[in-house]
């Protein structure tokens, strides 16, 4: 199916807000039928709605779907671990890539506000040795003032984007914040203990630091790998809910 730039954007909106990657044909028909009222749907199959929809969000959102997407493609034969939505504190950061050093990236879309950004910049600060914010260039001179220093800055839209500032290593590693990031089961499987204080009398900054990126790798690998090895196949808009569930394209769009 085929549309124009001219697809009201209330529309491609309200599409965003109710669709769910695991919607059943007749949900999908329904959204679709928002923007195309009179086109006969009933010829398209549920894998055609899904990529009608995604076009429809891709050509008309501003939201941080289509970036996260951007970042993957980026990073998708790289060698490294990449994940998305790690939770930091109270925080939680889009995208982040652990190979040699950690790597964040927070997303500011041109939907987004900046209410949270120093907090949020404050936390991935004690976490992770790089970071970065990707951000819509409406919001960047606000940026500077909210972020440290050392972070970089890209600037970017759902078509382009821009290296405004690179990052600069991290100095501030919190190591205790680090292992706070940590389940139980995986302090025991690296450190071979849970407790914190036992922890940090006995490994160095350096050395939690480096088993903290093991860590990281180890739970986000296999989730990773699936969505690398099955990238061709994925939406962008679906991205993440496969990423989350590794389960397989064909059985959700077919």
């Amino acid at each position: 199916m085929t549309f124009t730039s001219t697809v009201d954007s209330k529309l491609v909106k309200e599409i965003v807000k109710s669709y769910s990657t695991l919607d059943y044909t007749p949900k999908l028909r329904e959204l679709v039928n928002l923007v195309f009222p009179k086109s006969n749907l009933s010829k398209l199959c549920k894998l055609d709605l899904h990529r009608t929809i995604n076009d429809l969000v891709v050509a008309g959102y501003e939201g941080e779907q289509i970036l996260k997407y951007r970042l993957f493609k980026a990073f998708q034969h790289a060698n490294l671990v990449a994940a998305f939505e790690i939770k930091v504190k109270n925080s939680r950061v889009d995208f982040l890539t652990v190979n040699g050093h950690t790597t964040s990236y927070e997303i500011k879309s041109n939907l987004d506000n900046l209410y949270k950004l120093s907090k949020q910049s404050g936390d991935y600060l004690g976490a992770f040795e790089f970071n970065n914010i990707v951000i819509h260039k409406r919001h960047l001179d606000k940026c500077y003032d909210l972020i440290p220093v050392g972070f970089g800055i890209i600037t970017a839209d759902k078509s382009e984007h821009s290296f405004i500032r690179k990052p600069i290593y991290n100095r501030s590693l919190d190591p205790e914040k680090q292992l706070s990031l940590l389940t139980k089961k995986e302090l025991v499987k690296v450190f071979g203990k849970t407790d914190v204080s036992a922890i940090l009398s006995k490994f160095s900054a350096s050395q939690v630091n480096g088993l903290f990126k093991l860590a990281l790798k180890e739970r986000y690998r296999s989730r990773w790998d699936f969505i690398v090895s099955n990238g061709d196949d994925i939406l962008p808009i679906d991205l993440q809910f496969f990423f989350n569930k590794n389960v397989s394209p064909s059985f959700v769009y077919g």
